[in-house]
């Protein structure tokens, strides 16, 4: 009897771990069909987006182009109200163009598409081939067609509007001056930033601040002193040798790509002078594209040159084909993903980029060819990774081993003299101590670090001592910063309370100095302007105000001024540059943003009139092309007001934000961005394609993790 109950509860135990996982994957199964269907409700859904003249878009529409994107495409569609705006305009194209009587007749529609399909060996268009790619690109061949009638009615439409419009010899010739006369400046930025530095709040003025503004010095966090033991990974990775064999064997598995020194790039830079006329630029970028792309996928240089020299809006490169000065090299810095000459760098010699919208321009990029490296010229980056990766894996048993021992010991400076042959380091350099900190805290040397803070967060006790984290030291302002590995042990805690004044005292005196800075910064800014009698004295009288002048030569109107990524322009900042003669400087500051220019001129030279002889033709029609597209670009918004204004257009926000919100839900995964490089002596990135071998080697040789229980 005891046996026939034992199996009926193995019985029971087989049945219950049956059910559930049948409920699981039934939790699953229904979970992905409950999204598919909301995909497939909104979809198909009617609800209207936004009415145009009596034709509607509904979200429905909307939610299949966003899908469309996002699957085919791999990217984060636009949003809905930039889908909208570009349904408007073909919308109000069209009508205007049914309106004055401009819409291509069935014999151009036919015309067009011979032109675009017809063979080079004279045969006649391949009908079936024809629909084939009209519904892949359109939905159906009906919609192919219309798409195509609407271009060509847009051109008539244009045509219309503008025919009217003229360049004169006077309006091309300035334009071209301002855009080639060259100035060597002196200019002087002021901002609050730089005249805090200057500042010296007396203790009087911070006390009063602090006692003023108490409230916002409360520490809410318990906070933290931490002792820990430092181990610098490029000092363990000193006493290892490197074979040449080795590094010659990681060289011949690079790809060739990841041999490179550089990709050379040819650029047409069109600018967006307006938000209102980004669409129109777009527009013509695009064209542009398909022009060059007419007889093959791939472009000439000579080709690109050619279209570069006669529309491209950056004279620095225009004048060159578009050549870009120097090779395209691969940028492991994060902040600089976005920029637009990346892209390239995917791409096959001859291949053209789709307009890159960066700032306020569109790029459109040609890959050049590329320029490679030798084993020997490789030879001593490849020495330092190999080097590196194997100093991290040697750091990373030590570390383990030192926090068992400190653990044991519970002795930061026994434990680290016990350590310090093999870490090939001295004891004053392994351990420090931070002042009282919370997390958000900028740490002394360490700075705002999420381990620093995870670790550190672990300890709740006095003495408690932590697992080894990841970290970077910077010993000094100037100092680059080493990484490692650290043990933390916590010291001491302070519970949330009121802070005293000597320990938020740096931050006070900041507050304290950019308020005062920005209670100056116009009549500082006054100051320097009247005072400088020349621009060989802009120097003098920003240094009897604390500040500094600078030198920029060469400087186009158009480009940024100042430098990194404060570097900024505007239209009043270049015309009165322009005005200026030799050895003048500006009488009144100019304000951009929060902060302000004084300008002087040390020298400048004046666009060379033989250049724009020769290329006077091709300007007259730049300059054409670009007043008729803002003409056209006005006219139609002031079709979108009137239309408006007589309710023929309407858009429904509620309606938007849901597709919206299905894009953001069904949205791509990011990118996986490149890890960050160890850095080359000369600040060069180690090649991602060296970093991922070695970092497969890292991952063979890492020690297995302990049981658990140990």
């Amino acid at each position: 009897m005891l046996k026939f109950f034992k199996r009926m509860e193995k019985t029971r135990n087989v049945l219950l771990v049956i059910f559930s996982v049948l409920l699981v994957l039934s939790m699953i199964v229904f979970g992905a069909l409950s999204s598919n269907q909301a995909s497939a409700i909104l979809t198909t859904s009617s609800e209207t987006a936004a009415t145009i003249a009596g034709e509607y878009v509904t979200v429905g529409e909307l939610a299949t182009q966003v899908q469309q994107i996002q699957q085919n495409a791999r990217q984060q569609a636009p949003t809905a109200t930039q889908m909208v705006d570009g349904r408007i305009r073909e919308e109000m194209i069209k009508h205007e163009a049914e309106r004055l009587g401009l819409t291509a007749s069935d014999a151009e529609l036919a015309e067009r598409i011979r032109e675009a399909n017809q063979s080079p060996d004279g045969k006649p268009i391949d009908q079936d081939l024809y629909n084939q790619n009209a519904v892949a690109q359109a939905g159906s061949v009906a919609k192919f067609e219309d798409g195509i009638r609407n271009g060509i009615s847009e051109g008539k439409l244009q045509a219309f509007v503008t025919s009217g419009v003229t360049v004169s010899e006077e309006e091309v010739l300035n334009d071209y001056k301002r855009k080639n006369t060259k100035f060597n400046l002196s200019y002087v930025p002021i901002s609050a930033a730089d005249l805090a530095q200057k500042i010296t709040p007396s203790d009087e003025e911070l006390n009063s601040y602090f006692e003023e503004n108490k409230k916002d010095y409360y520490i809410g966090l318990p906070q933290k002193k931490i002792s820990y033991i430092f181990l610098e990974t490029t000092k363990v990775g000193e006493k290892l040798e490197i074979p040449e064999a080795d590094l010659k064997a990681q060289y011949d598995k690079l790809k060739e790509e990841n041999k490179q020194l550089g990709v050379n790039v040819q650029e047409i830079v069109l600018r967006v002078p307006k938000e209102e006329f980004d669409a129109e630029v777009l527009a013509k970028a695009n064209e542009l594209i398909e022009k060059l792309k007419k007889e093959s996928d791939t472009v000439t240089e000579e080709k690109f040159a050619e279209t570069a020299k006669g529309q491209s809006e950056n004279p620095n490169t225009a004048v060159n084909g578009g050549r870009v000065k120097g090779l395209v090299k691969r940028a492991n810095d994060p902040a600089k993903q976005d920029d637009p000459y990346q892209r390239i760098l995917n791409m096959e010699e001859g291949q053209v980029t789709e307009p890159v919208k960066f700032g306020s321009n569109y790029y459109i990029l040609r890959r050049g060819k590329a320029e490679s490296r030798s084993f020997e010229d490789m030879k001593k980056e490849l020495d330092v990774s190999a080097r590196n990766t194997k100093a991290y894996t040697a750091n990373a048993e030590l570390a383990g081993r030192v926090a068992e021992e400190l653990k044991k010991s519970k002795d930061v400076n026994q434990t680290a003299a016990k350590f310090a042959s093999e870490a090939n380091m001295s004891v004053d350099t392994m351990v420090y101590e931070t002042g009282y900190v919370k997390p958000g805290d900028e740490v002394d040397m360490i700075g705002v670090s999420q381990d620093f803070e995870q670790a550190v967060n672990l300890l709740t006790e006095k003495g408690a001592i932590g697992d080894k984290f990841q970290v970077s030291l910077k010993k000094s302002k100037d100092a680059d910063p080493v990484s490692g590995f650290a043990i933390p042990v916590l010291v001491d805690v302070k519970d949330p309370r009121d802070a005293e004044f000597d320990e938020v005292k740096d931050r006070v005196a900041e507050a304290v100095k950019i308020k005062q800075a920005k209670e100056k910064l116009e009549e500082t800014a006054k100051k320097i302007a009247s005072s400088a009698e020349s621009a060989s004295g802009l120097n003098s009288s920003a240094t009897t105000n604390g500040l500094e002048a600078k030198e920029l030569k060469d400087f186009i109107l158009g480009s940024p001024l100042g430098e990194g990524p404060t570097a900024t322009t505007s239209e009043a900042l270049e015309e009165k540059i322009y005005e200026l003669k030799k050895g003048e400087v500006t009488k009144e500051p100019i304000k951009i943003g929060d902060n302000y220019y004084v300008v002087g001129v040390n020298d400048r030279t004046e666009a060379d009139m033989e250049d724009f002889a020769k290329q006077r033709d091709q300007l007259v029609q730049q300059m054409l092309q670009g007043k008729r597209g803002q003409v056209f670009s006005d006219y139609l918004a002031a079709v979108r007001q009137r239309m408006e204004k007589a309710g023929e257009i309407k858009i429904y926000k509620d309606a938007l934000a849901k597709v919206d919100a299905f894009a953001q839900e069904n949205a791509p995964p990011p990118q996986p961005q490149q890890p960050q490089m160890p850095q080359m002596p000369n600040g060069q990135q180690i090649p991602p394609e060296i970093m991922e071998q070695l970092q497969r080697q890292q991952q063979q040789q890492a020690p297995p993790p302990p049981p658990q229980g140990q």
